[in-house]
C-alpha cells in the first residue's frame, strides 16, 4: 500500500491580526497541521496529528478554564449513557493511533474523533490529470451500472465503496507508469493521496445513480409512446439533477458543518479511505481486514445471487408446509411481491447491506417497531378483505380494475395524454392491491410527523435555514442591490468560516478552515439555470405544466429538504416525500398524469440530490477534501451521468419492455419502479378527485398528512412530563415510515437485518466499545463493496447485461421461474 507522500511545508502564516486571520498552516518543524482553535482559551496549538482518532488526545496544552461540555448528545439517537465529551480517558497512542481501552462512544463528537483520524495535509493537490480521468471514467462506469440495476427485481444502487475500491486499483496502476518524460510525469505525478482518490470517488458517485427523470422518460416511452427528442431529454436531467444542489446555499451551513449532523453513512467510506491513504499501524490492520472480508463476501455471494437463490430467504414454515396460502403470505419473501418474509432467515448480504452496522440503534429500534406493525397491519387488512383486498395480488404496484384484472390506462386517455372523465366513467376507476393503498396512507404520515418531529425535538438545529427569509435580511439584500457595492457580491461571499455554531471542539471543522469554501453564487447560480432549463423543457414537451405549477413544485422541494436533510444527518434514515408531492401536483393541476410526473420530478428529485450532495460535503469534511473541489466533482460527475443514464435507459426500454410491463418481475428485469411511478401518475395526476376524494375509496390516503401531524405529539408531551420515561427515543417518522415498508420487493431479510443490528451497534458498541471503534465500521465497507463486486460480475456474465441469460441448472436450491425460492406455495 502507498502512502501520502509529503511535500515541503510552506512558511507558517504570522500572528493573526486584522490582515493575518488566524486559519491555520503549517509547523516546519512537525509538518503537520497545526491550527489555533477559535474558541477563547480552551485550545492552543493543537497538533492534529498526534491526536489521531480521538477528540480526547487534543489537549496539548491544558485549558485554564474548564471547557463547555459539548452540548450536541445524540443519546436520543443513539440510546447510550454520558451527555458530556471526557477529556481526560486515555486511550489512544498517538503513534500508531492504536485504540486502547476506555473509551466511550456517547456523543456525536466523541463517534467522529474515536473512530476517524483527523489529521490532514492542506498541501495536497486534488485537481490532477489522472484523478479526473479516472474520475470521468468510473462516472461512465457507474451511470450505466446504476441504470442497469434499476431495473432489476430488488433495486440495489452502485455501491460507493466498490467505486472506492475500483478507483483505488486504477490509482496503483497509474504509478507502474515511468516517469522518465513529461508525459510519463503528467500520467503519474507521483504517490496518489487522500484528496486526490476522495475527488475521483464524489465525482463518480454523483454519477453513479439512475436519476429520476429517467423514470419519467421510461414512462412516457411504455405508456403513452412519448419519446422527448435526445436534446430535451438530456438537459431535463441536466436540470432536475442540479436544481436540488442550489438549495445548499444556507443548508449545507445548517446540516454539514455542526457535529450534531453525523450523516452515518458517510462514517465508513471516511474509515476506508483513511485506511488506504494514513501511513499509520490501525490504518494498515484495517486495510488488510477490508480487503479479506471483501474477498470472503464477494466469493459468497455467487451462493444466494447464483447457485442457490434458496438461501435469500429460508422459512422452516414453508418447508414444514410448503401448500399453504398464508404461510407465503406471512412467511414467504425470498422473491419479489411475494409476502411479508416474516422469521425468514437471509444469507444475502445483498439484501442485508451494511446498513444494520451503519445506521444508529435508536433509528433501528424505531424500524423495528414499524416493521413488526408492518406485518400485522398488512396481513390483517389483507384478510380482512379491505378495499375489496382479496381480488387483487397481496403485493402489488400495478394499478387494476374492480375485478383483479391489469388496468388499461390507455381506455381513459383523451387528447393530448389528459384522463377524459367520460372515458373514466365508463372504464371504471383504478384501483390499488390493499398493501400498496396501506404504503401511501402510512408514508403520507411519516411525511408530516418528520415535519412535525423536527421543529418540535430540533428546531435549535434548522431555525438557521430561514434567516435568509427574516424582514431584516430581505431589507439587507434589496437595500445592498440598489447600491454599486452591491453588484459585486462574488466579493463578499465569506470565503471561510472561522466558527459556526455547533462546531465547537471539532477537530474536523477546524481542520476544514485552511481551505477556501463554495461561494453561496455558486448555488445560487445553479439553481437560477436549472429552473429556467426546466421551464424550457416543460413547455418544450408539451407537458401541460404551468410555469406557476412548476415554481411551486421546486419552492415544495425546498421546504420539505429541511426536515428531510435533519432527519438524515442525525439518524442516517430518509424516505422521500414523493406521494405528497404527487398529491399536490395532482390538486393543482388535475386531469394530467404527465404533467404531474413532470411536477413530481422536479419537487422530489430537488430534495432528494440535496440530501446527496448534503452527504457528500460532510464526507469531504472528514477526509478534508476542500469544497470547491467537491462542488467541482459533483458537478462533472452529475452531467456526465445524466446523459449515460438516457443512453442506457433507451438500450433496455428497446431489449427488455414486455418484461418491465409484467405485473410479476422475471428473475433479472423488473419494471416495477416504473409501474409504480406511473400507477401514482394515474391515480394522483388524473383520477384524484375520484378516488382519493370524500366519496372516492382510498380517501384516507391523503388524510394521511393530517394524521402524522399529531404523531410526535403524545411522544414530545408525554416526555416534557415524564422524561424518565425516554419518550423521546420514539421517532414517529422511521415508524410511520416503516408500517408500509413491505409493501413491495424481497423481504426475507429483515430477520438478519435487526440481530446484526443488535449485534454490532447495541452489544459491541456498549460491551465492547474498542472492537466496534477498530473494525465495525471497515466490516461494514467491506460488506458493500464485496456485494458490488459480485453484482458488477453476475450482471454482465450470467445475468443478460451483456445480452444473454446463463442461468443456473434448476435443482432444490434454486427452483426457477414459476416457483418462490423459499419453497413456499407460488401465488401469482
Amino acid at each position: 500500500m502507498r502512502g501520502v507522500k509529503s511535500k515541503p511545508a510552506s512558511d507558517p502564516p504570522g500572528p493573526p491580526d486584522a490582515t493575518n486571520p488566524p486559519v491555520g498552516g503549517l509547523d516546519q518543524t512537525s509538518r503537520v497541521q497545526t491550527w489555533a482553535f477559535p474558541v477563547g482559551e480552551e485550545f492552543k496549538d493543537v497538533n492534529l496529528d498526534s491526536a489521531n482518532e480521538d477528540a480526547d488526545a487534543i489537549t496539548p496544552v491544558r485549558p485554564k478554564v474548564k471547557p463547555k461540555p459539548s452540548t450536541l448528545d445524540l443519546r436520543s439517537s443513539y440510546g447510550l449513557g454520558s451527555e458530556n465529551v471526557n477529556l481526560d480517558a486515555d486511550y489512544i497512542n498517538a503513534e500508531s493511533s492504536e485504540i486502547t481501552q476506555g473509551i466511550h462512544l456517547d456523543t456525536a463528537l466523541q463517534m467522529v474523533t474515536k473512530t476517524l483520524d483527523i489529521s490532514d495535509n492542506p498541501t495536497e493537490n486534488p485537481y490532477t490529470f489522472r484523478a479526473f480521468l479516472i474520475g470521468l471514467g468510473l462516472s461512465a462506469f457507474g451511470a450505466v451500472l446504476a441504470e442497469i440495476f434499476y431495473f432489476r427485481p430488488q433495486t440495489v444502487g452502485v455501491s460507493t465503496t466498490f467505486l472506492v475500491i475500483v478507483s483505488f486499483c486504477l490509482f496503483e496502476l497509474t504509478l507502474l507508469i515511468p516517469r522518465t518524460n513529461f508525459v510519463g510525469r503528467f500520467f503519474n505525478p507521483g504517490p496518489f493521496g487522500l484528496k486526490e482518490h476522495v475527488f475521483a470517488v464524489v465525482m463518480a458517485s454523483s454519477a453513479a445513480t439512475s436519476a429520476l427523470g429517467t423514470e419519467q422518460l421510461a414512462v412516457q416511452a411504455l405508456y403513452y409512446n412519448q419519446q422527448p427528442n435526445p436534446a430535451s431529454a438530456i438537459f431535463m436531467l441536466f436540470s432536475s439533477q442540479c436544481i436540488g444542489y442550489g438549495f445548499l446555499t444556507v443548508m449545507r451551513r445548517a446540516f454539514v458543518y455542526p457535529t450534531k449532523f453525523l450523516w452515518p453513512s458517510a462514517l465508513p467510506l471516511a474509515t476506508i479511505f483513511q485506511s488506504m491513504h494514513l501511513q499509520k499501524d490501525l490504518a494498515k490492520k484495517r486495510l488488510h481486514i477490508f480487503w479479506y472480508a471483501t474477498i470472503a463476501i464477494a466469493i459468497w455471494e455467487l451462493v444466494p445471487q447464483y447457485m442457490m437463490p434458496t438461501t435469500v430467504g429460508i422459512s422452516v414454515f414453508c418447508l414444514a408446509n410448503p401448500n399453504s396460502e398464508f404461510f407465503t403470505y406471512l412467511f414467504g419473501g425470498a422473491n419479489g411481491n411475494e409476502g411479508m418474509g416474516f422469521l425468514s432467515w437471509c444469507m444475502d448480504w445483498t439484501y442485508i447491506t451494511s446498513s444494520p452496522f451503519v445506521l444508529p440503534l435508536n433509528t433501528q429500534v424505531n424500524q423495528l417497531i414499524g416493521y413488526i406493525g408492518c406485518v400485522i397491519l398488512t396481513v390483517a387488512a389483507y384478510y380482512g378483505n379491505v378495499w375489496n383486498a382479496k381480488n387483487f395480488p397481496f403485493l402489488a404496484q400495478a394499478l387494476f380494475t374492480a375485478n383483479g384484472s391489469v388496468y388499461d390506462q390507455s381506455q381513459i386517455m383523451g387528447k393530448n395524454n389528459e384522463v377524459d372523465p367520460v372515458l373514466l366513467k365508463e372504464y371504471g376507476t383504478p384501483w390499488y392491491a390493499t398493501s400498496q393503498a396501506l404504503s401511501l396512507l402510512v408514508f403520507n404520515m411519516g411525511i408530516t410527523a418528520a415535519i412535525v418531529h423536527m421543529l418540535l425535538w430540533h428546531w435549535d438545529d434548522i431555525k438557521f435555514v430561514f434567516e435568509p427569509f427574516k424582514l431584516s435580511s430581505i431589507n439587507r439584500s434589496l437595500y445592498s442591490l440598489v447600491h454599486p457595492w452591491g453588484w459585486n457580491f462574488w466579493r463578499r461571499d465569506p470565503e471561510r468560516y472561522e466558527t459556526y455554531p455547533g462546531t465547537e471542539c471539532d477537530p474536523h471543522f477546524l481542520a476544514m478552515r485552511a481551505y477556501k469554501d463554495a461561494p453561496s453564487w455558486w448555488y445560487n447560480a445553479l439553481l437560477i439555470i436549472s429552473v429556467i432549463i426546466g421551464l424550457i423543457c416543460c413547455y418544450q414537451q408539451e407537458t401541460g405544466l404551468p410555469w406557476w405549477a412548476f415554481l411551486v413544485a421546486v419552492g415544495l422541494g425546498w421546504v420539505l429538504t429541511i426536515p428531510n436533510a435533519a432527519m438524515t444527518g442525525i439518524v442516517g434514515f430518509n424516505y422521500p416525500p414523493t406521494s405528497a408531492i404527487q398529491m399536490i401536483g395532482g390538486y393543482l393541476v388535475p386531469r394530467k398524469p404527465v404533467a404531474n410526473m413532470m411536477f413530481t420530478l422536479y419537487g422530489s428529485n430537488s430534495l432528494s440530490q440535496a440530501i446527496t450532495m448534503l452527504a457528500d460535503l460532510k464526507l469531504a469534511q472528514y477526509t478534508k477534501l476542500p469544497p470547491r473541489a467537491t462542488f467541482t466533482a459533483q458537478m462533472i460527475g452529475t452531467c456526465v451521468g445524466a446523459i449515460l443514464n438516457w443512453v442506457t435507459l433507451n438500450s433496455i426500454i428497446n431489449n427488455q419492455r414486455e418484461a418491465l410491463l409484467q405485473v410479476e418481475p422475471s428473475t433479472q428485469w423488473s419494471g416495477q419502479n416504473v409501474q409504480t411511478y406511473n400507477a401514482q401518475a394515474i391515480t394522483w395526476g388524473g383520477t384524484s378527485a375520484e378516488i382519493f376524494g370524500w366519496e372516492g375509496v382510498y380517501w384516507a390516503v391523503p388524510m394521511g398528512l393530517m394524521f402524522g401531524l399529531f404523531a410526535p405529539l403524545p411522544f414530545f408531551i408525554g416526555h416534557r412530563f415524564w422524561p424518565k420515561l425516554r419518550l423521546d427515543y420514539f421517532n414517529t417518522f422511521i415508524i410511520c415510515t416503516w408500517l408500509g415498508w413491505l409493501s413491495v420487493g424481497i423481504n426475507s431479510s429483515l430477520l438478519a437485518y435487526f440481530l446484526y443490528a443488535f449485534l454490532s451497534q447495541f452489544y459491541l458498541r456498549k460491551y465492547h466499545a474498542v472492537l466496534f471503534a477498530k473494525w465495525n465500521l471497515t466490516i461494514a465497507a467491506a460488506i458493500s463493496g464485496g456485494v458490488a463486486i459480485i453484482a458488477f460480475i453476475l450482471t454482465f456474465a450470467v445475468n443478460g447485461g451483456a445480452g444473454q441469460e446463463h442461468p443456473f441448472p434448476v435443482w432444490w436450491g434454486n427452483p426457477g421461474n414459476g416457483k418462490n425460492a423459499d419453497h413456499c406455495k407460488y401465488m401469482n
